[in-house]
């Protein structure tokens, strides 16, 4: 049995590998590219956008497959080359880019063939070495997605301004191939398979082993609650995401504040996760979300006016506090309602969905703002989506009614 350390290393080692994840490092980062894209080529923001738009649909469709490959043959076998293909096609983006198909075809590649760089084999690890402390866990790896959000804005700005925004695109790449894939590979593991029925567990308690096969899944209610949840969540908060930084300088922020604004998203993502896992192992998870959910539909609602200058870092805390929230009660969430039998087969299928959320919002804002030059209007859409989200979350059953016993 591996030592309480050893457990919470694998953690630390999700947490870093996480943070230079394709969300981060390939999406999280368009916005800072959008200005200087715009300035060099003339291209329209809502074609830009596209990227976004055509990488995450590649990503829904490609992560319940990569869910079963992870399944079957564990977490490092589908990381370490997907990762090197994310890694590869951002620096071609940093030494071949100067048409707007090469960004489209380089995006579409990412999202197939980079696509288990994404949270699934991460969050299938961390939920197998865990069960009372499984949100916590999961809350802690996540955090590292929120480091990403961090320190991905303030470098990439740095290096725009200082090397030119090409050198940002192989500072990113660099990063993954050299730093984040051998650390994963090296270090992240899964736990031995347990031989028979009901075993202590790495936690020395019995873990839950059995659960549903993913096409039972798929046939609960609770199934397609979710699936409603983490869409429209993904719509508003990362379509807006896509867009912050030049919504801010709309606002006359200056860029170097704006930038370190856009930091702040990151900030709250990274404390919110360890303490919404923190939470949602002592108050019925649900009840959390309804909470983050309702306080995300404010921090929209309040950028809508246009003059929420002054009210930027509080409405980017409370957009970053619900960011935090959800891809941690999406895994946890999965694992207590339809146990690990076909954790990452079923995880994979609800991050597809929001995935599709997260395909459409970018080309919706980018769309709002080159008809009528302002994002007013899909703020407040946004905000509504996230107030149905979290009226969608106070229906939802306990998971003692949905999980069978191994």
């Amino acid at each position: 049995m591996e030592s309480k350390g050893a457990r919470w290393w694998i953690v630390a080692v999700a947490a870093f590998g996480l943070s230079t994840s394709p969300g981060q490092f390939a999406y999280g980062a368009f916005s800072l590219f959008i200005e200087p894209l715009e300035q060099e080529f003339g291209w329209a923001r809502a074609d830009m956008s596209l990227a976004l738009t055509l990488f995450t649909l590649c990503l829904a469709v490609t992560l319940p497959f990569i869910g079963r490959l992870v399944d079957r043959y564990g977490s490092r076998r589908v990381l370490a080359p997907s990762m090197l293909v994310l890694g590869v096609g951002l620096c071609m983006l940093g030494w071949r880019l100067d048409a707007l198909w090469i960004l489209l075809t380089v995006y579409v590649l990412i999202g197939v063939l980079g696509a288990g760089a994404n949270s699934p084999p991460y969050m299938r690890t961390v939920s197998s070495w865990f069960d009372r402390r499984r949100g916590l866990a999961i809350g802690t790896a996540m955090a590292g997605a929120g480091l990403g959000y961090a320190y991905v804005p303030p470098m990439v700005r740095y290096i725009n301004d200082a090397y030119g925004w090409r050198f940002s695109f192989l500072a990113l790449g660099a990063i993954i191939i050299f730093v984040a894939t051998p650390l994963v590979a090296l270090f992240l593991k899964d736990p031995p398979r347990p031989q028979t029925a009901g075993p202590q567990g790495p936690e020395g308690a019995a873990v839950e082993t059995g659960g549903d096969a993913w096409r039972e899944a798929m046939g609960r209610g609770v199934f397609w609650m979710l699936i409603c949840v983490f869409a429209l969540l993904s719509f508003s908060l990362y379509g807006m995401l896509a867009h912050f930084k030049p919504m801010l300088s709309g606002m006359g922020i200056p860029g170097e504040e704006a930038g370190w604004i856009a930091g702040m998203v990151g900030i709250a993502v990274m404390v919110s996760r360890v303490v919404i896992g923190y939470l949602i192992d002592r108050i019925f998870a649900p009840r959390v979300a309804l909470v983050v959910f309702l306080l995300s539909a404010a921090g929209m609602a309040v950028l809508s006016t246009g003059n929420a200058a002054g009210f930027a870092i509080p409405a980017a805390l409370l957009l970053g506090l619900s960011m935090g929230a959800e891809i941690d009660l999406l895994a946890y969430l999965a694992g207590r309602y339809f146990g690990l039998k076909s954790f990452a087969v079923i995880y994979g299928l609800l991050f597809s969905a929001f995935l599709a959320g997260t395909a459409l919002g970018p080309w919706a804002y980018g769309a709002a703002y080159d008809a009528d030059g302002s994002y007013a209007a899909m703020l407040l859409v946004g905000a509504g989506c996230c107030a149905v989200a979290a009226l969608i979350t106070g229906f939802l059953p306990r998971w003692s009614d949905h999980v069978r016993a191994p």
